[in-house]
């Protein structure tokens, strides 16, 4: 079990953004399941609208993204706030990204993420995931 970002997520869905780690993490919460921060589902809208209102997708495309997005055997759980605003204070990340790296240091999980800043982060915390 991994604890997994949007970034990640979206970034196996678009065709455009699609990478070899973000495929591997997303094969890994298939075959493991996955843990994500009460956000995750915020951010997954954000970014399907976003894509679909550059024209990157189209609603059939954004709708049957989300519907495969839903389908992944993940958990929502919710990280302790006082360690999100430490966490986003001390790597210097936004709130909703330091969602990420707390439920990973509560949960005692690694973080997979294709989003640098974030990645740095977790690789600092000893909570970066790898893939295998």
């Amino acid at each position: 079990m991994i604890v997994i970002d949007a970034s990640t997520v979206i970034s196996s869905v678009l065709e455009d953004e699609n990478s070899v780690a973000a495929t591997l993490a997303l094969e890994h919460v298939a075959d493991e399941s996955g843990v994500v921060p009460w956000n995750f589902w915020t951010e997954i809208i954000h970014a399907l609208l976003r894509a679909e209102r550059r024209g990157r997708i189209d609603e059939a495309t954004a709708d049957l993204d989300l519907v495969e997005i839903q389908a992944l055997p993940l958990e929502a759980d919710f990280p302790d706030l006082h360690a999100t605003l430490s966490a986003a204070r001390r790597y210097q990340l936004t709130g909703y990204d330091a969602a990420y790296l707390a439920l990973a240091m509560q949960l005692q999980l690694p973080l997979a993420t294709v989003d640098a800043t974030l990645g740095a982060a977790a690789k600092a915390a000893k909570c970066a995931w790898k893939a295998r």
